[in-house]
């Protein structure tokens, strides 16, 4: 029963690091997927279920993303764990019957994510447009996640 619970808390950095490896490359016209996509599943897994997201995974997670992007090491780790600690002060504020409210939410979390990224890494108008593909594709995303999600939800 442990390996289960080690297993279903592995889930959401899988889901994410999927998210980074399958739109690492992916570019429409010559603007980039990423940032803005990867940040979908950590926003839905820090709304619905913070506790199988720790900091230690999303700092693993920054790693990785900044060695495969090729900016400067932890940060992208300073950027999701400050992610992390504002997604728990905004989590008691969101509904989640309220599709709408969440998509909201994540427009505001990853503009914000996307202004602190861009003025430190010095790219605005493709960062911009990453971050409209980023609201494009939230719904979509957030749908397979939730089938994920309600998969697990049995096992929590």
């Amino acid at each position: 029963m442990r390996s289960l619970h080690y297993f279903q808390t592995a889930i959401p950095s899988l889901t994410i690091l999927f998210m980074i490896l399958g739109c690492s490359s992916l570019n429409v016209g010559s603007y980039p997927l990423l940032p803005a996509v990867f940040l979908i599943p950590i926003y839905y897994w820090l709304v619905f279920r913070p506790n199988w997201l720790p900091l230690w995974s999303l700092f693993g997670i920054g790693l990785f993303y900044d060695g495969l992007i090729g900016n400067e090491y932890c940060f992208s780790c300073l950027l999701l764990m400050g992610s992390s600690y504002l997604g728990q002060h905004v989590r008691p504020l969101l509904n989640p019957n309220r599709f709408l409210l969440i998509w909201g939410g994540f427009s505001i979390y990853s503009l914000g994510y996307m202004i602190f990224y861009s003025s430190l890494n010095s790219g605005s108008l493709p960062l911009s447009i990453s971050w409209i593909y980023g609201l494009i594709l939230y719904p979509l995303v957030a749908w397979a996640l939730s089938h994920i999600h309600l998969r697990l939800q049995p096992y929590a």
